[in-house]
């Protein structure tokens, strides 16, 4: 059972969802690469750049942590950032808490071509702005459960999501509570990356 053969999409919806799924993924990638090309960077090398300019933590932003962040080796996100430093794109501050680990900042020019470059996903964008509200309410709930399910089987790296927080409480499906601020969450309030985040310390759902 392949979800790769057409047929097996007409009598299995399993497999269908998967395709599907890769469809997206496929778009995501193009919008990617033409964007990396018409700036002279790599994929990788246009993901490391946003994710610099959009995560604040500085323990976000070590080698290390961004190769789990992208599930890939530590000697791939050195080769990227080797490159974005020729660039002049990126530069290595010291840890003031290990002068052993750096931690990466974008330089102006850096700061600059991630402006340039932050909203490429825009038509992408504007299919999902396309979708009815309750169809954004399940594609919601439908995606969190799905990346969670993925990252508790180990395939993808730990997400700062509130199913893996220890403050939230819920289903995952149609009861969201956040123990933080003590309060019901809808769809639109739940987040993929928050900043208040804490990792339980056990999974506390089964897949």
């Amino acid at each position: 059972m392949s979800s790769f053969n057409p047929e097996q999409h007409l009598i299995n919806s399993n497999s269908k969802i998967t395709a599907s799924l890769g469809k997206i993924s496929e778009a995501f990638r193009v919008l990617t690469q033409a964007q990396a090309q018409s700036h002279g960077l790599s994929s990788t090398q246009l993901q490391l750049l946003l994710f610099i300019r959009f995560h604040p933590d500085p323990q976000h932003r070590k080698a290390a942590n961004m190769a789990r962040e992208f599930n890939v080796t530590k000697a791939t996100i050195s080769d990227s950032i080797k490159a974005l430093e020729q660039k002049a794109l990126v530069q290595r501050l010291t840890d003031a808490k290990d002068s052993r680990s750096f931690i990466l900042s974008l330089t102006p020019k850096g700061e600059e071509l991630a402006l340039a470059t932050e909203n490429y996903t825009g038509p992408m964008d504007e299919a999902v702005n396309g979708l009815l509200p309750e169809q954004k309410g399940h594609l919601i709930h439908a995606l969190f459960d799905l990346i969670y399910r993925l990252n508790q089987a180990g395939v993808v790296s730990t997400q700062r999501m509130c199913f893996n927080c220890s403050y939230y409480s819920g289903n995952r499906r149609d009861q969201h509570y956040c123990n933080l601020v003590n309060v019901a969450l809808f769809a639109d309030d739940l987040r993929l990356e928050c900043a208040e985040f804490t990792k339980k310390k056990a999974a506390s759902h089964e897949l």
